[in-house]
């Protein structure tokens, strides 16, 4: 690697970590024709910046080797791979150390058939010697470019290119005048040319694809302020009789620590704790303990060596604005309404996806409008949306103090004022949306609602790609069927029409799942490429719908179908993929006249000691937090998610152990963590600027309130895989919007959130 390379690719992962990838004759004898032409093309610039901070030269003798470490295919296909879209359909291969892609349908537009390769940088004010050889079975244009691998996907470099059966090199120099990427994406648009038909199958080769660099004279390295801190502090505050704690490192054993206001006085002195480690972190840390501080105000904490923490507060209001906002989120993901500026500043849009939507496989149209936008995208899925209603409907049950009160009817969405707590009014958005999704002849519901790939960067109304429902699921249908039973009870005292309508789609739903195999999950279908959801493993949610359906009608069949789960295991979980733990709560929650009293005993012992796990995990590790090392893509859902199933020991035994570490996960995602971030936008003094979301995206701004997924260890994006590679699993988080596997925020991530939060609230 060049040493310039090199240099700024270790300055850059320090910056995201503490703020926040015989051959010549082989070509040819593909194709009858052996001649090889070189083709130099003039010097091609990028888009244009005023940015110069530092400009670093290094020697001419490492200059010239391939950036690229399998441009030649001499390791098969590592490094490359296909993307295929909006009606294309090929495959890539690498025969003899030469790529080879055939294409079968090359689509509906150019990038309908794409070759990519991953897994370098470009630096600013480099110029940069681009090449290749290809050749195809056809006489075709290509294009070729080096772009954001994300965001808009647009192009430091594009060219538009003829190829012929003849194979030729093709060599193309730009200067990169675009700020430095870690992570962009070199490829080769192989689908539709603008203005043509499909061309039919035909094979296209590459080869010796490389990137060099010309002359780096010029380069930038841009200097990225450090947002961490050595005390790491929730930054919204804390509840006055809540426990109180800072999490420091980089410090001495028994070093002092005191609390100031702010106006300077110090209201509070204490020692730090002993040496605690923290291995997902790879930090010892110290704890500063101030629980006994009670009185309202702002305040900062300070270590005798000078350092000072970020603001916060104390009081009994100081979730309540954040509580609202992430609330809140919910409403902005709304499909099918008009959002205006007043409502959701930064991103107002006119109702969206409105059109009749195609069932998969047919001709048959059907509409279906409203719902929430899943996540960053605007695909609407009945499994992470059904789970979303499970959440709000839980923190409606579970403290009903708090939204009955006055506030709990003044979130700011339309409905506020109606005398409906506004928890309930934005779960019934979703239901009256999920109603549409489901098959009025077979009782089944459809998996989701989406065009067949994912749209570009824009505003929901500017997708206006053909909508599709995708084939009905089993855990569709179960989810359908246990949040419709739920949500009949509660809406009974509001509407009694509506309450039957919802308990009648549940059993309808219930009748269809009597009819599939259990664990027949979902996949999409090939040519559908939006979020899948799998999960073939389905009885967690048959379990959840037939506790729900007994705890309605009191009917055998539910009953015995509980016995048939609960006789062979007990299975925990709130998320999308396992939701056992809504239907172990929702049986703890039965009647007793309806309860068997050998399930309850099973199933109290069984919260109890999954929560032991996570107890374990917040004791034994310095942020306190109940991960051990599972941080995966959406670890800040596990957090929450965790300290629900704690709170559901806590209520059980009554051990305030169980609560007060399921609070402290609150602590975590507010900026106790090792990223010194609070992974709430908007919220903090450091938080996520740069979410994965389109109306983020598209309009340049995030509205506060959405939480992010969090330190993904797997590091399952291209950006993550370059920034992040090396560091603890507890620091592998980009605030990148290329990085959707650790920034994007989705509905799910929130819903839990709203409830953990809420929880606190109504405790203290």
């Amino acid at each position: 690697m060049n040493r310039l390379h090199k240099g700024l690719a270790l300055l850059l992962v320090a910056s995201i970590v503490c703020s926040g990838c015989q051959k010549q004759t082989q070509l040819n004898n593909e194709n009858e024709s052996t001649s090889t032409m070189e083709i130099d093309v003039e010097t091609v610039t990028s888009s244009e910046t005023d940015t110069v901070v530092e400009t670093t030269e290094v020697d001419d003798t490492e200059l010239g080797d391939n950036l690229l470490a399998n441009g030649d295919f001499h390791s098969d296909m590592a490094k490359w791979a296909t993307y295929i879209a909006k009606g294309g359909m090929a495959d890539m291969v690498a025969p003899g150390g030469v790529g080879k892609v055939n294409i079968h349908k090359s689509g509906n537009v150019n990038y309908s058939v794409q070759a990519y390769y991953d897994g370098f940088e470009l630096i600013q004010g480099v110029e940069y010697e681009f090449s290749f050889d290809m050749y195809s079975t056809i006489d075709r244009n290509i294009e070729a470019r080096l772009q954001i691998n994300g965001g808009d996907y647009h192009p430091y470099f594009d060219v538009n290119t003829n190829i012929s059966t003849t194979n030729a090199t093709y060599t193309y120099t730009f200067t990169m005048n675009e700020g430095t990427d870690p992570a962009p994406r070199l490829c080769f648009n192989l689908g539709t040319p603008d203005g043509m038909e499909d061309l039919g199958e035909h094979t296209i080769f590459i080869d010796n694809v490389s990137l060099k660099i010309k002359n780096d004279s010029g380069a930038v390295v841009t200097k990225v302020e450090d947002k961490s801190s050595d005390i790491n502090i929730n930054q919204i505050g804390f509840l006055k009789n809540a426990d109180k704690k800072a999490i420091i490192r980089n410090s001495q054993a028994g070093e002092e620590f005191c609390i100031k206001d702010n106006n300077g006085n110090i209201v509070f002195e204490g020692k730090l704790s002993d040496s605690i480690k923290s291995v997902a972190a790879g930090e010892e840390v110290y704890i500063a303990d101030f629980s006994e501080y009670t009185d309202e105000g702002e305040y900062a904490l300070c270590l005798d060596d000078g350092r000072t923490s970020y603001s916060f507060k104390i009081g009994d209001d100081v979730y309540d604005e954040l509580l609202k906002q992430s609330f809140r989120f919910l409403y902005s993901q709304r499909c099918g309404v008009a959002l205006s500026s007043e409502e959701v500043s930064g991103y107002a849009h006119e109702a969206c996806h409105m059109q009749d939507a195609v069932v998969y496989g047919t001709n048959v149209t059907k509409h279906v409008t409203g719902g929430w936008h899943d996540a960053g995208d605007y695909g609407r899925y009945v499994v992470p949306g059904a789970v979303t209603v499970a959440d709000l409907l839980m923190s409606y049950e579970d403290c009903k103090s708090l939204w009955d009160m006055a506030s709990g009817d003044n979130m700011g969405i339309p409905e506020s004022g109606n005398k409906i707590p506004d928890i309930l009014d934005e779960a019934k958005y979703e239901l009256d949306f999920m109603l549409q999704m489901q098959d009025e002849d077979s009782g089944g519901v459809y998996h989701k609602i989406s065009g067949y790939d994912f749209p570009g960067f824009v505003l929901p109304d500017k997708e206006t790609d053909t909508m599709v429902l995708s084939p009905v699921s089993a855990t569709a249908t179960a989810d359908f069927a246990a949040v419709m039973a739920w949500g009949s009870k509660i809406y009974s005292k509001y509407d009694k029409a509506l309450a039957k309508e919802y308990l009648d789609a549940a059993k309808k739903a219930w009748k269809y799942l009597e009819t599939c195999p259990v664990g027949e999950g979902y996949r999409n279908p090939d040519d559908i490429l939006t979020g899948e959801y799998p999960d073939m493993r389905d009885p967690d949610e048959r379990y959840f719908a037939a506790v729900e359906l007994y705890d309605c009608t009191g009917d055998k069949e539910y009953k015995d179908y509980i016995a048939s789960i609960l006789d062979n295991y007990v299975a925990h979980g709130y998320g999308w993929a396992q939701v056992s733990s809504y239907g172990n709560r929702a049986y703890l929650n039965l009647d007793s006249g309806k309860q068997d009293k050998k399930y309850v005993e099973l199933l109290q012992n069984a919260i109890v000691e999954n929560a032991d796990i996570y107890l374990n995990n917040c004791n034994s590790d310095g942020y306190g937090v109940s991960l051990g090392d599972g941080y995966c893509w959406g670890s800040n859902m596990a957090v929450v998610n965790n300290g629900r199933m704690l709170l559901d020991a806590y209520r059980i035994t009554k051990d305030e152990k169980y609560m007060k570490a399921a609070y402290s996960q609150i602590d975590y995602i507010c900026g106790q963590n090792a990223m010194s971030y609070c992974y709430v936008t908007g919220f903090g003094t450091v938080y996520p600027m740069h979410v994965h979301h389109r109306p983020s995206m598209a309009s340049g701004y995030s509205i506060p309130g959405m939480v992010v997924g969090g330190p993904d260890a797997n590091m399952e994006d291209p950006f993550a895989k370059a920034t992040l590679s090396g560091q603890p699993a507890a620091k592998c988080y980009a605030d990148s919007d290329q990085s959707f596997s650790t920034n994007e925020v989705t509905i799910y991530w929130n819903s839990p959130f709203v409830y953990l939060l809420g929880s606190e609230i109504d405790e203290y």
